[in-house]
Order: structure tokens, then sequence, then C-alpha cells
């Protein structure tokens, strides 16, 4: 019976531990919270200065509670010591108690508890419990300050909503919200986490969908080119309700930052505004040079120019087109009152022919485009200057180190020297086997080249010729025409030769039996010269002319 008793209590334990955990806290944290409370009763019920040990083994059920005491041969509080002899004797007995490095381990049972010991230990150890959940859910959400949160609606009121986070609720006043929005319960929210603070009745979490930083979070979410960056937002003015101003740059000259934002047919913006109560939403390109800045600023009136004035005080008096007036202006103020928190320069708005009258001179908008340009040149060749004066520092520390350390800086160059000696011996090896790859290449394109066939004009009309000096007139008339661009290559090296063969042959035979050639021989001699692989156009006739001069 008692087994299974034990044994029901050690589920009790474990499933008590494991709900906990469900609700957030994690499970070292409960067992040194049942830690502390077993300490705070066994302190109160015994001595407050008493030490003691407790293990707690939540997988087995089991708790064990330990009074140390140390030994020491003269005793002055029986509390905190006591003597070999009896620390030996205690040990004896078989209760449990054991000595280590000088000290006695004495167990406290659980059963010697009271119902009033319980009481109290239940409302430490709920304390306990509750401290660990306002430090996990401070540690939860502290992480997450300057994030958007979602949530749903818990509860509405008359002056604030309750908001359900998941791990705590947290209240969202009515003059953080937007304009006279409204809520209902079950609704989904987003809010932005604006502060966390830590107190004795738990982490105080601030909400905020009016805050600044609620639009820029949005639109970090909706439009990709801020999230990755390629534009970025300089700054915002907001009038939650009303209106708002968002100064936009690009890192990448290609990049409409406006356009970026806007999306096709406003696609991205209306998006954004739709989280906002429908907000009003201007998106300002922003610009280095003020005066352009306040332009921009003061969209959508038109202005034509701006002075500044000088002084230490940031003042400007904008130029607009005449009539426009009311629409720089905006309803209650808010157009110009939002150009002041964006540019941060006082403005005072006036029409043209105001200016006019007044003798007012003020920068027209091209004007300012120069003056913007003639800075962005003035910013760039300071970056570059800047850049050339890091790299000179560390060239300097380079040579200082060199001289801290010449021996290093001399073995380094060395063994550089060395390197680049191998690399100058690897490419002159390189070098030497492309040249030896290249002369073979030419010697097989020479013994491949095709030789060149000669055209054969054998004799002058009506004059003898002897065999030697006709082989003599063929080899002249070869050495002769070799070079000759005109002569056609043959083809096939095998059946030219062959062929200059056969023709060699036929002359010598007709030779054997005739001391000259008659009129009907050449022309015999000529017809069976003819060959296919001859081209009769690109011979050049007029080499041979002198053969056929009856002259």
């Amino acid at each position: 019976m008692k087994k299974v008793e034990k044994t029901q209590e050690k589920a009790n334990f474990l499933e008590a531990i494991v709900e906990l955990e469900k609700a957030g806290i994690k499970r070292d944290v409960t067992i040194q919270a049942l830690k502390e409370a077993f300490e705070s009763i066994v302190k109160k019920k015994n001595y407050e200065d008493i030490d003691v040990k407790i293990d707690i083994d939540p997988e087995v059920g089991s708790i064990s509670i330990l009074n140390i005491r140390s030994i020491v041969s003269d005793v002055k509080d029986d509390a905190l010591e006591i003597s070999q002899e009896k620390a030996e004797n205690e040990v004896n007995e078989g209760k449990g108690s054991y000595i280590e490095d000088g000290k006695l381990y004495s167990p406290i049972t659980v059963d010697s508890f009271t119902r009033a010991d319980a009481n109290k230990f239940k409302s430490i150890l709920k304390q306990k419990i509750k401290e660990a959940e306002k430090a996990n859910i401070y540690a939860a959400y502290s992480d997450k300050v300057g994030e958007i949160v979602s949530g749903y609606v818990q509860k509405v009121e008359p002056r604030y909503i309750l908001i359900d986070l998941g791990r705590t609720s947290v209240t969202l006043q009515d003059k953080y919200k937007i304009g006279d929005e409204t809520f209902k319960p079950g609704d989904t929210i987003k809010v932005y986490l604006s502060e966390i603070n830590s107190s004795t009745q738990g982490p105080q979490i601030t909400v905020s969908r009016s805050d600044k930083n609620f639009l820029k979070r949005l639109f970090e979410e909706e439009i990709h080119e801020i999230f990755t960056g390629v534009v970025t937002i300089q700054d915002i003015a907001r009038e939650a309700g009303l209106r708002s101003k968002v100064s936009v740059k690009t890192t990448d000259p290609n990049v409409d930052p406006v356009g970026a934002c806007i999306g096709q047919g406003g696609s991205k913006i209306q998006k954004i505004c739709s989280q906002i109560n429908h907000e009003k939403i201007d998106i300002i390109q922003y610009h280095i040079y003020p005066g352009l800045f306040i332009a921009e600023a003061l969209k959508p009136a038109q202005v034509i120019g701006v002075k500044l004035v000088e002084g230490d005080e940031k003042k400007a008096i904008a130029v607009i087109k005449d009539g426009e007036t009311r629409v720089a202006i905006g309803t209650r103020g808010v157009n110009a009152r939002l150009a002041v928190k964006l540019t941060h320069y006082s403005i005072d708005i006036m029409e043209q022919k105001d200016a006019e009258s007044q003798g007012i001179k003020y920068e027209t908008i091209d004007e300012m485009r120069q003056k913007e340009e003639q800075l962005i040149f003035e910013k760039r060749r300071e970056e570059i200057l800047q850049e050339q004066a890091k790299e000179e520092e560390a060239r300097k520390a380079r040579m200082q180190e060199e001289l801290i350390h010449p021996i290093e800086t001399n073995e380094s160059t060395k063994v550089d020297e060395e390197v680049n000696e191998v690399k100058e011996t690897k490419k002159a090896e390189v070098l030497e086997e492309i040249k030896e790859e290249t002369k073979v290449k030419e010697t097989v394109e020479k013994e491949k080249v095709e030789e060149k066939v000669v055209e054969y004009n054998p004799v002058v009309i009506g004059e003898k010729i002897s065999l030697s000096e006709l082989e003599k007139q063929i080899e002249e008339e070869k050495k002769k025409n070799i070079s000759k661009p005109q002569v056609k290559k043959v083809k096939k090296e095998e059946e030219e030769k062959e062929f200059v063969e056969e023709k060699v042959q036929e002359e010598q035979k007709k030779a054997t039996y005739l001391d000259i050639y008659t009129d009907e021989e050449l022309e015999e001699l000529d017809e069976e010269e003819e060959y296919d692989d001859y081209d009769d156009e690109e011979i050049d006739y007029t080499e041979y002319d002198k053969y056929y001069d009856d002259n």
C-alpha cells in the first residue's frame, strides 16, 4: 500500500512540474523555487542561521533535506557545530547521518512538518513561482522592445483595451491609439512594444499604436526595399490619426525611393494605411541640402524657392506659389507642423507676390539642386580623403612594426624573394615548353605542306632540244614558279607525285626516239597535260608567252 502511495505521489509531483512548464516556467526554475521554500520553512522552524542542503530529484520524486553542522573540538553553538564524539554517535545510530569534509550531514524528515508548516510552504512556493513567472515574462519581452507584437483584444474599457499577447496581458491606453479607432473583443491587433520596466507587481509593459516607430516597423514589414536596406527611412514626423511624413533615401542610384514605397498604383502605401486607421502618409525624398529638403517637406504645396536665414537657429522662409497658402499649412496646420518636425527648421511660409514686394531674395529649386550636387561632391571628396588618411596611418603602422621587428621582416622578405624566384623559374620552364611545342607544331605543319605543282611547257616550236636540256629546263621552271601565288596546291600529295612522275617518264620515252618536237607532237602533249585538279583560271599564261612567240 505504501509503495502504491509513493508511486502516486511521484506521478503527481511530475505532473505538477509539467503543468508549470506548459505555463512557461522552466523545470529548473520550479526546482529552485521548491528548494527555497523548503529552506525557508526549515529555518523558520529551527534556527535562521542554520546551514541546510536540499536535494530534489523530480524523476524519482524524492526530496532530501540535510542539516549541516561543522565538527569542532570546542562547541559554541549547538545549531551550527557538533563535537567529534557526538557526530560519530549520530552516524552509528543508522538514521542516515554521515560525515564529509569535517561536517556532519543530518537528515530532516518531511514527516516532522506540521499542517501550519505545510500552509506556509504552499504560500511561499506560490510566491516563488509567481516571481519566477514575472522574471520569465520580463526576459521574454525585454528582447522585443522596439518591435511589433501581435495579440487579440481581450477586454474593452472606456479608457483602455486589454490585449492578450499569449504569455501576458497588456493595456493599450486611449492616448496611444490612432485617432478614434475602435476595437471589439476577439479582434486581432498589432502594437508597438515601446517600453518594459520591472517592478514588484511584475513587468510593466507599455504598448502603442501612435508611436512613429510603429509606422516605421510597418514600412519594414510591407516594403521589401526597406527590409533589404536598399531604401532607408531617414526620419518620420507623425500626428497619429491625421497625417504622417516619411523621408526616405536610397543607396542605389537606380532605385527611386519614393516610388519603391508607394508601389504600383499606390498598392504598398495603401496596405500600410489600412493598418493605421487610414491615416494619410506623405513620402518625402530626403535631400542633404536643407532648402531642397524643406521644399519637399511642404508638399503637396508647390514651393518655388527657399531662403535660409543665417544665424545659430535654424530658420527658413519658404516661398510658395500664389494661392497655395492653405495647402502649405494644411488642415489645422498639420502639414506645416510636420514639415517643421521633419526638417528641424522653423519655417515661415510666404507667397511669391509677397516675397517679391518685400524684396526677399531666395534660391530657386534649380539653384538649390546645383548646390546639393556640390555638397555631394565635397562630401564624397571628404570621404576619399578620410580613406586615404586611414590607409596612410595603416602604412605608417606597418612601417613602425617593421622597425620594431626587423628580423622578422627580413625573414619574411627573404621568404617572399625565394617564393618569387621559384615562380620566375617555373614561368621560364613553362615558356620554354611552349616554345618547344610551337617548334614541333611548325615542323609538322611544314611537313604537311603540300608541294607546288609546276605547269609544264616543254619546248619552243621549231627548236631542237636534248633530253638533258629538257630536264634542266623543267627544274628551272619548277624553281621559278614554286613561289608564285597563282599555282594551286594539290589536295592529294601522293596523286600529284605520281602525276609528275608519269609525265616525266612520258617525256623521257619520247625524247628517246625524237630529237625535236613537231607541232603535232606538241599539240598531243598539251592535250595529255590537261588534268581535272588544275584550274586554268588560276594560271597566269603570260609567263609562258615567250614559248609561243613565232619571232
